[in-house]
């Protein structure tokens, strides 16, 4: 508790008016008494009661003191600290994480945030409030928001995204938003190391809301499968992150359908892992492994998989130019060099063939990327490169290309780009691509188009198959889609839409943990979105406070104000005062 009006003090002086005049007022009471009798009656009332005898007579005194002294306390402006400091700007950092669906009790972490967010916001009406929820992208909420409504409007509508929080990426985010200002900074997760505030700043002040309860939990750290010659073969590891043993079972079921595959029970000690195999389940495209045990987060207790041709990695002719790898290797891809036989082994596989030799066009059953070509010459042309509105020059235009020579062109396949009336780049069938030259006829590696080319080549050679690829929630990720479309619709398995991309944007997952169509040009293919690793463990630890607020904002900030509860006593006092007075009678 504090006074903020010291300078009222001087009003003391009226109490102490009353209590010397009190001092030297007439200090007895003439009274008649007509017989003695009466006299030792009165005598012996006021000995045996001499405090109330006194506060009889002197009621009208204490009255008057308390209500003065009261009032006194009032000019004075008593306050009380609040619980929560605040600075000139109030800022909330919110963990929206998958792990804050933990529940603790019967509500999970995230709702008991926003539940203490309301009362601090409740406590400080009229500050200035910033919002800012966590992500490897950062979103701004509001910023300097001082209406109630519009705050508290906002705080009700955050919802968990599931994406990882990147606490670092967030605190920098921050930083740049509020400046040099001084600022409360109160974030709200489940657990924050105090390495995080190395470097301190004298303006802000950190509060971190952490959960401080040790909750259960038993997740699918990983799962994995694979086809084999009988359908397929799954594997789920185990993680028991609980005090006690625990048991339950595991359930694999046809992602797409719904159906049930097979389920085995478990029993897992405290901090074991264990691995659950299950063999020869039919052939599918999406798994759905569900852990069935009674714990305190459930958001990790799925995971989803897709079976098919995804490309995660290349392997380029030992005989193709050095640029050719590199510009694989800078789309992210894992490249390998190797042999012919070496190329022929890795057929029909997940991985990108690139090469000259015409003979894999009629291997396999998967296309490749075909790059001049070893059983014919090259002649010379000139012009410039002419391409058609087709999806693998959506981000990587060659139209700037120059090509001196050409080799002759595969009658059967369907031309995308030319010089003149020479095919430069074409497409088979199957879904092979075709450069018809080499890449040391051209000066197509001094173009920014020359990786992207080959980012789009890789993703065309893929578009075929109805696997889209694995995402975490609300990942980035550039989608090839056809130019002649609206762009990418995502539905999820009930066919309800979700939400849409145009043509040559770029791709954001779902946040939510599940299987999704993509539809583009009425192809339809699928992607998995997966709880990203980090949020598969919960933390907890003690909430703290980091920093000191200066001088200047101690004196104006985190008080209130309690002298009005007193002029209620002080009314109290006065009417009491005033009944004593009536009753007393009033001098003539």
């Amino acid at each position: 508790m504090g006074i903020s009006q010291v300078v009222n003090s001087w009003t003391a002086i009226f109490p102490l008016a009353v209590l010397l005049y009190y001092f030297f007022r007439k200090r007895y009471e003439t009274k008649t008494i007509s017989s003695t009798l009466f006299w030792h009656q009165s005598m012996r009332e006021t000995k045996v009661s001499p405090f109330l005898k006194n506060l009889q007579q002197n009621a009208l005194f204490y009255l008057q003191m308390a209500a003065l002294l009261l009032l006194v306390f009032v000019l004075l402006g008593p306050f009380l600290k609040s619980k929560q400091s605040f600075g000139a700007e109030t800022v909330y950092i919110v963990d929206t994480s998958a792990s804050m669906l933990a529940e603790d009790g019967e509500t999970s972490l995230f709702d008991l945030n926003r539940k203490e967010m309301l009362q601090l916001v409740d406590v400080n009406k009229g500050n200035p409030v910033t919002i800012i929820t966590t992500g490897k992208e950062p979103e701004l909420v509001l910023r300097a928001e001082t209406d109630f409504e519009t705050i508290k409007n906002a705080i009700e509508n955050l919802t968990v995204t599931y994406e990882h929080e990147h606490m670092d990426s967030s605190l920098e985010f921050m930083r740049s938003v509020v400046a040099d200002q001084s600022a409360s900074v109160h974030i709200f997760t489940d657990y924050l190391d105090r390495s995080f505030f190395s470097e301190g700043n004298e303006a802000i002040d950190y509060f971190v809301h952490s959960n401080e309860s040790s909750l259960s939990n038993v997740s699918i750290a990983k799962f994995g499968a694979v086809k084999t010659a009988s359908g397929t073969e799954a594997i789920v590891k185990i993680v028991n992150q609980t005090e006690t043993e625990v048991e339950g079972s595991v359930q694999i079921s046809d992602a797409l359908e719904g159906t049930k595959l097979d389920e085995k029970p478990i029993a897992i000690k405290s901090g074991d892992e264990m691995l659950v195999s299950f063999k020869d389940l039919p052939s599918q495209v999406a798994l759905h492994a569900k852990l069935l045990v009674e714990d305190q987060y459930e958001a990790d207790n799925e995971a989803y998989i897709l079976l098919g041709n995804e490309i995660s990695d290349a392997m380029v002719d030992s005989q193709l130019h050095e640029l050719i790898r590199k510009a694989f290797q800078a789309i992210g891809l894992e490249v390998a060099s190797g042999s012919i036989n070496e190329l022929k082994q890795r057929q029909n596989t997940s991985t990108i063939i690139v090469t000259n030799d015409t003979s894999f066009l009629q291997l396999g059953s998967e296309p490749i990327v075909l790059i001049g070509r070893n059983d014919a010459n090259a002649h010379p042309v000139s012009g410039a490169v002419a391409a058609k509105n087709d999806m693998l020059f959506a981000v990587a235009p060659i139209d700037d290309v120059y090509v001196s020579s050409l080799y002759p062109p595969f009658e059967a396949m369907d031309t995308i780009a030319s010089i003149g009336n020479e095919p430069f780049i074409q497409r088979s069938p199957r879904g092979d691509i075709v450069v018809l030259a080499d890449i040391d006829m051209t000066d197509w590696p001094l173009h920014p188009s020359f990786p992207l080319f080959f980012w789009s080549a890789a993703e065309s050679v893929r578009s075929g198959s109805e696997v889209g690829g694995t995402f975490t929630p609300s990942q980035r990720k550039a989608v090839l889609s056809h130019t002649d479309t609206k762009g990418i619709e995502v539905f999820n398995l009930r066919d309800e839409y979700e939400t849409s991309f145009a043509s040559g944007t770029e791709f954001v997952a779902p946040n939510q943990p599940g299987i999704y169509k993509l539809v583009d040009n009425k192809r339809e293919s699928l992607i998995a979105v997966q709880l990203e690793q980090e949020e598969k463990t919960l933390n907890h630890g003690p909430s703290y406070k980091i920093g000191m607020e200066s001088e200047e904002n101690e004196k104006e900030i985190g008080k209130i104000s309690i002298g009005w509860l007193f002029l209620i006593p002080v009314l109290l006092l006065l009417v009491i005062e005033w009944e004593v007075q009536r009753r007393r009678g009033y001098p003539n």
